[in-house]
């Protein structure tokens, strides 16, 4: 028998009412797959804890996440990872994959993922004219100009490729195949945006270099082993193959409607 498991990105439920977010929770509670996946934005710092303990207690499957951006908005990324990495820990049902290993998602399939973030390496981040939210109200980064801003993220794009290259190597050495949950596109192929690839001015913000680079290293050295890597962050879907055995999803979304991006039977 197949393994239902369900893939959303980027629900922004701190745009739904109350209501709004019981009706799109209600079909997964009635039908529960053997996983749900979200791949981050899932509301701000204030409210993201709640809404993840609100899925916890509608759902009876396991929720497996990463926090996106948005999550950290009105907040520090220290602080909100430390206060979500504790939630999931005392959770039965949560699990926080920036601060997990390998989980096995299935009998030959393995998970692992990473928040990711924008490291400013692809497109031309110098020049770019691009004023992202993030650099407003998320605190350690509202707190430096766009120089001093540029080793910041680079920093937390490094953190980011050195937890997938390390956990995803452990992954393949034991399943035949492997699911990377991450909530920035890891390549400028996979940075869609309304049915076309990002050009310089955007690619800083919404790429992560370091996550790519580690993704093409691990894959290529278990040619025999199956990757698939689901991204969003863009709100625009697209699909890329940079290896014959690397296949990167990045999923759509619109504020206010929610939905499930893709479900898969493993």
């Amino acid at each position: 028998m197949a393994t239902r498991v369900v893939w959303i990105t980027d629900p922004h439920f701190n745009f739904l009412s109350n209501e709004a977010l019981a009706e799109f929770v209600a079909p997964l509670a009635a039908d529960p797959p053997a996983a749900v996946l979200i791949g981050g934005d899932i509301g701000e710092a204030d409210s993201v804890a709640d809404y993840l303990q609100i899925l916890e207690r509608a759902l009876t499957c396991p929720v497996y996440f990463v926090l996106g951006n948005h999550d950290f908005y009105g907040g520090s990324i220290r602080r909100v990872r430390a206060a979500v990495t504790e939630l999931a820990a005392d959770a039965e049902r949560l699990g926080y994959l920036t601060a997990t290993d390998v989980v096995k998602l299935a009998e030959d399939v393995a998970l692992v993922g990473h928040d990711g973030w924008a490291d400013g390496r692809l497109g031309d981040y110098e020049n770019s004219d691009v004023m992202l939210n993030d650099y407003r109200l998320i605190q350690e980064l509202a707190s430096v100009d766009k120089v001093r801003r540029l080793p910041l993220l680079q920093q937390l794009g490094d953190e980011a490729a050195d937890h997938l290259r390390r956990t995803l190597t452990a992954a393949l050495e034991d399943h035949p195949r492997a699911f990377v949950l991450t909530h920035v596109p890891p390549l400028r192929e996979a940075c869609w945006h309304e049915g076309r690839l990002s050009n310089d001015e955007w690619l800083p913000h919404f790429t992560c270099q370091a996550a790519g680079e580690a993704l093409l290293e691990v894959a290529g050295q278990f040619p025999d082993r199956q990757v698939t890597v689901l991204c969003g962050h863009t709100h625009s879907r697209g699909e890329v193959w940079p290896l014959a055995n690397l296949q990167i999803l990045t999923g759509a979304a619109e504020y206010r409607q929610v939905a499930v991006e893709k479900v898969f039977e493993l």
